[in-house]
């Protein structure tokens, strides 16, 4: 029941999500929105409740942001070890080394941390200075839910078609909410950067293909 709960957690942050630009939406006007970008948000809740609110939210969105960072170190530092831990990808006799001491994979989290600073440079070219990247920039705190939600849609249709033992409404009327709510986000990521969204898939193939080539290779 584990992974039908990580499941089921996913339907609700897509409700969450959905609601929370529902209540934007009806708060601010899209020529708003669209003119104010990331301070729309702001925007709206000084309209709604007063101008130290919408400070007040900034302050939860910064430390948002940090959660995020702390879940790409994370992933970074995670993913590369379940990896090695199997016997695949780079050096896996290295990356599946634990520290006696602190019980965390070192030279995993080492890599996951050169990932980080990667990542954060080409954010930095890409969206706070003159392009460094030309065509292929783009805004890498959003376009990758194109990729996520994407990928989460063959999760709800395989707990649709493989968890008979959940019943009518959990197994069948949430993951198709899920689904719903998926192809929505993935909708407004395209309506909202159009072009760029070209940009973020060639970058994922690139990144992606030789994982999948060598999945089965330790090397």
């Amino acid at each position: 029941m584990d992974k039908v709960s990580e499941y089921l957690n996913v339907v609700v942050v897509n409700r969450h999500y959905i609601a929370y630009y529902i209540g934007l939406a009806g708060t601010v006007s899209n020529e708003v929105m669209m003119a104010g970008g990331q301070d729309g948000a702001k925007i709206a809740f000084e309209m709604v409740f007063s101008k130290a609110a919408g400070t007040l939210l900034f302050v939860f969105v910064i430390i948002s942001c940090l959660g995020t960072l702390n879940g790409l170190m994370r992933g970074c530092t995670r993913g590369l070890y379940s990896v090695a831990a199997r016997g695949r990808g780079p050096r896996p006799e290295i990356m599946s080394q634990i520290d006696d001491k602190t019980n965390m994979p070192t030279s995993s989290a080492i890599v996951g941390l050169l990932l980080c600073a990667f990542w954060f440079v080409f954010f930095y070219g890409a969206n706070l200075t003159a392009p460094w990247f030309g065509p292929l920039g783009f805004d890498t705190s959003e376009l990758p839910i194109v990729a996520t939600y994407a990928l989460y849609i063959p999760i709800f249709v395989m707990m649709i078609v493989k968890e008979k033992d959940l019943g009518a409404f959990k197994g069948k009327v949430m993951p198709l909410l899920a689904i719903l709510g998926s192809l929505f986000m993935v909708y407004a990521a395209i309506f909202s950067h159009k072009w760029a969204v070209v940009s973020f898939l060639v970058l994922f193939v690139v990144f992606m293909l030789p994982g999948v080539l060598t999945a089965k290779k330790k090397f």
